[in-house]
């Protein structure tokens, strides 16, 4: 289980691979969060949707990893 912090984000997997989101959220505490769809997503991102890839193919790697141990 993660502990998500202000600033935090999660989904972004589902955005980018465009595949069904793979976890549930549940607040703890009342929060604000933006929800956006694939297109809005790519959009607003630009660029930065090449750092997020690189960041999922390391967490990816790690899932592997920790799942083999």
């Amino acid at each position: 289980m993660l502990n998500y912090k202000p600033g935090d984000y999660f989904g972004e997997r589902a955005l980018l691979k465009n595949e069904p989101r793979a976890a549930n959220v549940i607040a703890k505490t009342n929060c604000k969060v933006v929800s956006l769809d694939r297109h809005s997503f790519k959009r607003l991102m630009g660029p930065i949707d090449t750092v997020m890839r690189r960041n999922l193919d390391i967490y990816e790697h790690f899932c592997v990893t920790t799942t083999q141990s």
